[in-house]
C-alpha cells in the first residue's frame, strides 16, 4: 500500500505500518492510580486486577481486532485489549511459548476498550484465537453482534475510513 498524508500533522506514512492501539484495558484507569502499583500486574501482552482484599480477579489478554480494507490484501488491526476468564488466562499463559498454540480452540472473551470513534464498545462479546508465539492473539466479535465495529469487521472498511482510524489515534 501506497503512503497517504495525515490531515492533520501532514506527516506521510505507511498506511498499515500504524495501527489504533491502547496501552492498557480501560480498567486500568479505574484503579486510583496511587493503588496501581499493588492492585494490577501487566506485561505488554497480559494483565490482572485484584480489589484491594484480593477476593475477586479481572484477567486481560493483549489481542488484535483485524478489519479487511476494501480492495487490500492485507487488513488493518487494531491492538485492543480483552477480559477473559481466570482459566483461560491460565491456559493462554501455559501455552505462550507453545509452537502448536494454534491447535487450541478459541476461548470467549469480551472487548475491554472503549474505542474511539465508536460508542458501547466495552463487553462487546467475541472470541480469541492463540495464533503462535511470536504473533498476538487474534479477536473476533461474535456473528450476531450487530454493533457497528463488529459488521466493519465482518464487511470490511474503505481506505478512508482506516485514514479516520489512524489520525484519531495517533493525534
Amino acid at each position: 500500500m501506497e503512503k497517504v498524508r495525515c490531515a492533520t500533522c501532514g506527516d506521510e506514512s505507511d498506511l498499515l505500518a500504524m495501527e489504533p492501539s491502547y496501552a492498557w484495558p480501560d480498567a486500568y484507569f479505574d484503579v486510583p492510580k496511587e493503588d496501581r502499583e499493588y492492585l494490577t500486574n501487566f506485561s505488554k501482552d497480559d494483565g490482572r486486577i485484584r480489589n484491594a482484599d484480593d477476593t475477586e480477579r479481572r484477567h486481560f489478554l493483549r489481542v488484535l481486532l483485524s478489519v479487511p480494507i476494501h480492495g487490500e490484501c492485507q487488513d488493518v488491526a487494531w491492538g485492543v485489549w480483552v477480559e477473559v476468564s481466570g482459566v483461560d488466562w491460565e491456559r493462554a499463559y501455559d501455552l505462550w511459548d507453545d509452537p502448536k498454540q494454534s491447535d487450541e480452540p478459541p476461548f470467549p472473551a469480551r472487548l475491554a476498550n472503549s474505542l474511539r470513534g465508536y460508542e458501547g464498545t466495552i463487553g462487546l462479546p467475541g472470541r480469541v484465537r492463540l495464533t503462535g508465539p511470536k504473533t498476538a492473539p487474534l479477536f473476533e466479535l461474535d456473528a450476531d453482534v450487530e454493533h457497528p465495529l463488529a459488521c466493519e469487521q465482518r464487511q470490511g472498511v474503505s481506505r478512508e475510513r482506516v485514514v479516520e482510524w489512524i489520525s484519531a489515534h495517533h493525534h
